[in-house]
């Protein structure tokens, strides 16, 4: 099996809302539309049997069907490796940029799996992989979406959480602060639990918005709420264990996606438990190797989520299946979708929001062409999108409690995000 060609699509697809987290609207923030819509470009890895392949990319539609194609034309798709390290040479690399490697990392396990006639997870596991894997509810507050409706702010917040929750039942409840006041929104996660009752269990995660002060203040105030951890809530790995010294509620460094990343969470004890993604693990087969490491180093293990589409979802779905049981349902934003480019759209949440790994080849899923023209991300589409954040912009002003500066010095300078 040989790889002929890429076609790629470029989709902008909008969530339900507008999601608002801890530097929403600063001077790094959303500067423009990506956190109205998910604008993802969807590839198609050709072969001489016929054979397609499904990734998912940030690249360009033109990177990839032109720059990232001519390099990996004629490479063996079990040849991953090779085919991703030809992909990433020359003058214009794939970026050197995990999510694009990742991406298209799918796209060849997804044809491996077609060439042999097993589901990717089973490949990846040895044959050993968990049947479904349970998810825990990513909550934001929101501005309007691009599409109308969906704001969900201090007051309307816990109601949001409980319809969630008897939605799609989960049972792991992931809240986004660092938005709103500390004071403000500490009283907020109180009243959700009010709203919830005793069953679900909540992590909050205020993207490393609150100083070390702060963040003891917060693990005091919330430790009769059922926390299942708290999440970057200090800034950077030093205050993270700090933190975690002075409390008994368990401490989850996000970020630590990488192995070196993840060392470092390991060398400064800054957390209990340790976040995975299938991008910045590096892919399916990336995912694998750092539940070696978090499990070797006796970490409990949790995964990240991005604003991804069905096929990078569904990617996650069998890497998680692969290398689980993760110790804690694992981080979705797909309840945030409006819609996805997968036939049938959205893919279906079953009981205690799981997702049962597809008995098909591959990553099990197909695409329909009539969604992905409907959403394809046209430049009126980007216009129409800049125009709606203008308005937002101009109407929330500066909301966001986080010190992006601080955040970036502190945090990402000493090995807590990728």
């Amino acid at each position: 099996m040989k790889i002929t060609g890429i076609t790629a699509h470029e989709v902008g697809i909008p969530m339900l809302g507008t999601l608002l987290w801890a530097y929403s609207f600063s001077r790094h923030g959303y500067t423009n539309h990506v956190a109205i819509a998910t604008p993802r470009t969807i590839i198609e890895v050709q072969t001489d049997e016929g054979l397609v392949g499904l990734g998912e990319v940030s690249a360009s539609k033109r990177h990839m069907e032109s720059v990232v194609a001519s390099r990996i034309r004629g490479e063996d798709p079990f040849d991953w490796k090779r085919v991703l390290d030809l992909a990433g040479e020359g003058p214009e690399p794939l970026d050197g940029d995990r999510q694009n490697r990742a991406g298209l990392e799918f796209a060849l396990w997804d044809l491996m799996g077609k060439y042999l006639g097993k589901p990717v997870a089973a490949l990846v596991g040895g044959g050993n992989y968990q049947k479904k894997v349970e998810f825990a509810a990513y909550v934001f507050f929101r501005a309007p979406g691009v599409l109308g409706g969906g704001e969900v702010n201090l007051e309307n917040h816990p109601a949001h959480v409980a319809e969630l929750i008897k939605k799609y039942g989960f049972r792991s409840i992931k809240l986004k602060i660092g938005v709103y006041p500390f004071e403000d929104e500490i009283r907020d996660v109180r009243r959700v639990r009010e709203a919830i009752g005793k069953g679900p269990t909540l992590r909050i995660d205020p993207n490393s918005a609150w100083d070390l002060e702060h963040a003891i203040k917060a693990a005091e105030a919330v430790k009769d709420l059922g926390i299942e951890y708290l999440e970057d809530v200090a800034r950077g790995l030093e205050d993270q264990a700090r933190l975690r010294a002075s409390t008994k509620l368990r401490v989850c460094a996000d970020g630590s996606y990488s192995l070196d990343r993840l060392s470092n969470v390991v060398r400064t004890k800054a957390a209990d438990v340790a976040m995975c993604d299938i991008y910045g693990s590096g892919g399916i087969a990336g995912v694998q190797d750092w539940m070696t490491m978090a499990r070797t180093f006796g970490l409990r293990t949790s995964m990240h989520s991005g604003r991804y589409l069905g096929v990078s979802h569904m990617a996650k779905l069998q890497a998680a299946a692969a290398a689980g049981p993760f110790d804690f349902p694992i981080d979705a934003h797909y309840h945030q979708q409006y819609d996805d480019v997968l036939k049938g759209g959205l893919l279906k949440y079953g009981p205690n929001a799981t997702m049962e790994v597809p008995d098909k080849p591959g990553l099990g899923i197909e695409l329909d062409y009539d969604r992905i023209e409907k959403w394809r991300y046209t430049e009126e589409r980007k216009k129409q999108y800049a125009k709606f954040h203008a308005e937002l912009e101009s109407g929330f002003g500066q909301l966001g409690q986080g010190d992006y500066d601080k955040f970036v010095s502190e945090h990402q300078g000493k090995g807590g995000k990728h």
